[in-house]
């Protein structure tokens, strides 16, 4: 249903009808079928009654037939060119069906009649942000705000329009003006925590997030963003008590589940991230990042960095050439996730890369090669796939292939060949 509806029945008005058609007192006018026959039967009596149309869409916006309340709302206009509140009802209606030029052309119709409705520059403005003009849209919520200055939710969308335009200091200031004038205004506070965040002014974050999640301790996202922070500030701990506060509030977003397995991945702890990145492909089976990351925790697990000759050391850091998995199980799901990130997602080079890495550790030379030239086709430039496929083909006996790849490598690093 639409916000800001106003009340469905002009009481004159309905008793008029009521009485026309002998129903005053039953006590089934309030039915929604007896309520919209009512109208009905009203309007083929007198169909130039532009209250009638008006009520009778208002019914009908009540039982959700949505393209029959914008039809009388239209005949209500029709017949009544001035009827301010027909517009204002059936500018709500386009936006909720997402007719924006209908919808805009409406409330400007409307501004003509009253130049100080604030509703009317407050729905401009959304519909200018939807469609992304976000210039008008500032325009608009400045108009509306003269009207009304305390209007906090018009604040709160000037100021999204204002960071979306990248004008964070007027964005940071609209939605401190929101807070003071609501203390506990959490969508004010959580905006505001991302604008510092991504300023990276990491306390002021947290700050905000905090106070969201005081105001609202079931707040999942602030608990979330609580975590993101910490662990852009180095306490992990605070970062993990946090992501895991969320999954309690909210424990099927994939999106904490994934930053939680990226915690436990940096910090070595391969077990946990499994388990974390496993409950992201089961919510979201589509995550190619996810069904990555997940392979990467199988393949990092109970593995070792193998010592490499002195010409291997200065690549080493390009391309991990470790000892055959330790954990047989580990590689075969490495190698099952990878190959499920690539079915999600065939365009990442990462993911071929490190599935060529596996393939190696399996010693299957073939697939591990097919894989890094695939790596190589779509990014021509990823150094460290060419040093694997040297070593690869060098593995198979295939010395001039080898050759090339590795000289392709050196000139990618900027090395000298002779």
């Amino acid at each position: 249903m639409i916000k800001n509806l106003v009340s469905p029945f002009y009481k004159p008005l309905t008793m008029a009808v009521l009485v026309s058609l002998g129903m005053c007192g039953c006590s089934k006018v309030d039915m929604p079928d007896e309520v919209i026959s009512s109208y009905q039967k009203a309007i083929r009596i007198n169909p130039g009654l532009a209250e009638a149309h008006f009520n009778l869409a208002i019914a009908y916006n009540n039982r959700a037939m949505l393209n029959e309340a914008i039809v009388e709302l239209e005949k209500a206009i029709e017949i009544n060119p001035n009827y301010s509140e027909a517009y204002l009802q059936l500018g709500l209606l386009y936006i909720e069906k997402e007719m924006w030029d209908n919808a805009k052309a409406t409330f400007k119709s409307l501004l003509k009649l009253e130049p100080e409705n604030f509703l009317a520059h407050d729905k401009l403005g959304d519909i200018n942000k939807a469609q992304e003009e976000f210039n008008e849209a500032v325009s608009e919520y400045k108009s509306a705000l003269a009207i009304n200055p305390k209007a906090v939710e018009t604040l709160y969308n000037l100021g999204v329009v204002y960071a979306k335009i990248d004008n964070t200091d007027e964005a940071i200031q609209t939605m401190l003006t929101a807070i003071g004038i609501n203390p506990n205004y959490t969508d004010a506070h959580f905006f505001l925590g991302q604008i510092y965040f991504n300023k990276e002014l990491f306390d002021n974050a947290l700050d905000e997030f905090g106070k969201v999640t005081k105001i609202n301790p079931n707040h999942a996202l602030a608990h979330c963003h609580l975590g993101l922070t910490f662990y852009e500030k180095g306490n992990v701990d605070d970062a993990v008590a946090s992501y895991k506060k969320s999954i309690e509030i909210d424990p099927k977003n994939p999106k904490v589940h994934y930053n939680l397995g990226i915690v436990y991945s940096d910090e070595k702890l391969f077990d946990n991230a499994i388990e974390e990145f496993r409950t992201v492909v089961k919510l979201s089976p589509d995550d190619a990042d996810a069904h990555y990351k997940l392979g990467t925790a199988y393949a990092n697990k109970r593995t070792l960095v193998k010592a490499v000759s002195s010409i291997q050391k200065a690549a080493s850091a390009h391309y991990n050439i470790k000892n055959p998995y330790s954990d047989k199980r580990a590689l075969d799901e490495a190698i099952t996730s990878l190959q499920m990130a690539i079915e999600v997602n065939p365009y990442n080079p990462e993911i071929y890369f490190d599935m060529g890495n596996a393939y190696s550790q399996d010693r299957k030379l073939d697939d591990a090669a097919r894989a890094l030239e695939e790596t190589i086709r779509i990014d021509p430039n990823f150094a460290k796939a060419h040093y694997g496929l040297a070593l690869i083909y060098d593995r198979k006996g295939m010395k001039e292939e080898a050759q090339r790849e590795y000289l392709a490598y050196q000139k990618l690093m900027g090395k000298h060949v002779d």
